[in-house]
Parts: C-alpha cells; structure tokens; sequence
C-alpha cells in the first residue's frame, strides 16, 4: 500500500505570501551563509506532522478533524527567532503577537484527537511560528542583525480561517504541498 506523506496546518494569509516574497532579497543581503527560504505558496502554521500515513489513515484522520472547533482569528506578527538557538541555527521564524494561543489550542486538539490513533502526543511546549527559512550551510553571520530584519517585518493583520491536511512531496527542487482535505470552522 502506498504512503504519503503529510502534515495538518494552517494556511498563511495570502496578503503575508505576497509581502513576504517581497523581502527574501532583504533577508538574504550580506548572508555568507546558504539559506534555504521557504517559498511563499508552501507557507503555513504547522500544527502536526504526521509523516508517512496509508489512504486508509486519512479517512480516520479526516473524521477527527472535522469534529475539531475552531472558529476564525486574528494573526499579527511579532519578533522573530531561531530554531534550536541564535547561536548555531538551523531555522530562522517569524513569531506572532496575535493568534498563537490560538495556534496552539488547535495544535493541542489535534494532538489529543489523533493519540487514539496511533500517533504520538508532543512532549515539548508548541510555540507558534511560521518558518521563513532552513539554514543549510551556516558561515560566519551576524546572526543578531538577520534575527532584527525577521523581528523588523511589518505586515497587514489577517484573518486565519482553515486548517488543512497537506500531502508533502519532497523533490530536488524543494517540496510540492497539496491540499488533501481543508477544513473551516463549520467542518
């Protein structure tokens, strides 16, 4: 039986997409090191990772979601950071001021919903980010000015209102995201 690969998330405002595709080149001025930026159509609030999962999986996966309540929010952006920390990162991210108690609300449900599943519950706090880049080959950067460009992001307060469950492809060119399911606050 095939498998495919998957990862239930929130879709980003279209308005962020477009900004922030806007200020990659930003992001990367003076940059020894090799970042991979994330490409403004795969950006999203990951709430669970569910790796490689059958077709079957997906039925059940989809009726637990669909009993998940959610209604719409309000995201703001806020200062960024670095994943595991400033001083060897690996992910740089972009925080939020608003809508993260919301982000992980619905991350928790997800967690409790899918245990009964099979799928194992998060052992460490979720902090509510949206990855803006992968860094692949890290050189002598300073990393305390890129963190202040990141914290410096203005965009326009939007409104989330889905979740989906994603099929991720992993190609040499980067990843291919398809929407599998998508759900609203009405199921």
């Amino acid at each position: 039986m095939q498998k495919i690969r998957t990862f239930i998330a929130h879709p980003v405002p279209e308005k962020w997409k477009k900004a922030l595709s806007d200020k990659a080149e930003m992001l990367n001025h003076n940059l020894q090191s090799k970042v991979a930026w994330v490409k403004p159509v795969n950006m999203h609030f990951t709430l669970k990772f569910l790796g490689d999962i059958s077709e079957t999986d997906i039925l059940l996966i989809d009726s637990v979601l669909k009993q998940i309540q959610f209604k719409p929010f309000k995201v703001n952006v806020g200062p960024g950071g670095f994943f595991p920390d400033p001083i060897k990162p690996r992910i740089t991210w972009l925080g939020l001021t608003n809508g993260s108690k919301e982000i992980c609300e619905n991350a928790i449900a997800i967690d409790d919903g899918l245990e009964h599943l099979g799928f194992d519950k998060k052992t460490t706090p979720y902090h509510a980010h949206l990855t803006l880049g992968r860094i692949k080959k890290q050189a002598k950067d300073n990393w305390l000015e890129l963190a202040e460009k990141v914290s410096g992001i203005s965009l326009p307060e939007c409104t989330i209102a889905e979740m989906v469950l994603y099929q991720s492809e992993l190609t040499p060119e980067g990843p291919i995201y398809t929407k599998l399911k998508t759900y609203t606050q009405n199921g």
